[in-house]
């Protein structure tokens, strides 16, 4: 069967789900066609694209690859984030905080040599962190907000007696970190148990030993859990200023 003949096959669980979203009234059907439609053109794209550019293997081509992956990310999780109305400030913030922790991350991990100068393994851990990093952004924010508004008598009266704003939010911060953090625990222990990773799943099946599979997904796990706090802690270091507005 072809790659384009599976895909094909695919589209049908997402038909699927658009007709039990009409069936029920859920209002899903634009995002779900609209998000898988986007997902198959821009995999599709970067197949071709990431063929060329290994082919070629130029230094400069992959910085600009890594650069436009990171303005992209950035404009997505403004796109999530408006912080206090302005979707520039969620701009600064949350592209400011994915792309630091990411970078932190990758650049320790290949100074000690846990990633290799590879072309693809760099392009692909790189999309990898980045986009992990926007589900921690959007996560950190929405609890925050949450929790601020909840709390916003609470967080007054502690101000009007002489707390800063940030001792005043403490608890909103701590619950906000716990929420954005638990979809990685919960991948971290499941793992092996409940599910086989992605990248050591594909590793298996393209023929690799399944130990050395395992072994690098537990750096790739790691590296996700240790780019999702740092860009937690950030985005929420940054915003509770504006969390009640």
């Amino acid at each position: 069967m072809g790659e384009f003949s599976r895909i094909a096959l695919a589209y049908i669980l997402i038909f699927f789900l658009v007709f039990l979203s009409r069936r029920y009234r859920l209002s899903a059907e634009r995002d779900l066609i609209e998000s898988t439609l986007r997902t198959t053109l821009q995999l599709l794209l970067l197949g071709y694209f990431l063929g060329y550019l290994f082919h070629w293997r130029s230094t400069t081509s992959l910085l600009a690859v890594i650069l436009l992956m990171s303005l992209a990310a950035s404009f997505i999780a403004a796109e999530r984030f408006p912080l206090g109305g302005s979707r520039w400030r969620g701009l600064l913030v949350g592209g400011f905080s994915l792309n630091v922790s990411s970078a932190l991350v990758f650049l320790s991990l290949y100074l000690m040599g846990a990633i290799k100068h590879n072309y693809a393994e760099t392009i692909t851990l790189w999309g990898l962190v980045l986009g992990n990093s926007l589900s921690n952004v959007t996560l950190a924010f929405e609890r925050l907000s949450a929790e601020a508004k909840n709390r916003r008598n609470e967080i007054e009266a502690k101000v009007a007696l002489g707390a800063s704003l940030r001792t005043a939010m403490e608890d909103c911060i701590k619950a906000a970190m716990r929420a954005a953090m638990m979809p990685k625990y919960n991948m971290l222990k499941s793992a092996g148990i409940v599910h086989i990773p992605g990248v050591s799943a594909g590793m298996v099946i393209a023929g690799m030993d399944p130990m050395e599979a395992m072994v690098y997904q537990i750096l790739v796990m790691y590296m996700l859990l240790s780019v999702g706090f740092l860009t937690s802690l950030l985005v929420l270091l940054m915003s509770y200023r504006h969390a009640l507005r």
